[in-house]
């Protein structure tokens, strides 16, 4: 994988522990600025009113949003790292499959079905630079 790949997954995977440190952040009372833009854009109609329940729910989903952003990032060092072929880039996007599926189906239950869209764009965010390096070929 070129440079420029390695690169473009390293901040793939930063801008999406940035984006869990947002949704953690709206768990503190006066830091649910960038939370509340988000969730406003993907469904204008029910606007959030970060109460207790919600503000757990966005912490504990940016909590996790981190988590997977670090286990990306590390998981994309060690597969440069490592000889083994494509089999580690292969396994991350099924991984990517099933969270889209998972997700998906979730936004569209709960009416959030635009969040359906900005997944398939951070999606395409690290599915690109894996198939333009050949890295999800065998």
């Amino acid at each position: 994988m070129s440079n420029f790949w390695k690169s473009w997954l390293d901040i793939w995977c930063l801008a999406v522990i940035a984006f869990g440190g947002i949704l953690a952040a709206s768990s503190i009372p006066g830091f649910e600025t960038g939370t509340r833009i988000f969730i406003t854009l993907i469904n204008p109609v029910d606007v959030p009113v970060f109460n207790d329940i919600e503000r757990f729910a966005f912490g504990l989903i940016g909590a996790i949003t981190i988590g997977w952003g670090v286990t990306f990032f590390y998981f994309f060092r060690a597969a440069h790292a490592s000889n083994i072929g494509n089999k580690m880039y292969r396994q991350a996007f099924v991984v990517m499959i099933i969270w889209n599926c998972i997700d998906g189906y979730i936004s569209h239950r709960t009416g959030f079905t635009l969040n359906i869209a900005i997944n398939l764009l951070l999606s395409l965010g690290m599915v690109v630079p894996l198939y333009m390096s050949g890295k999800l070929s065998n």
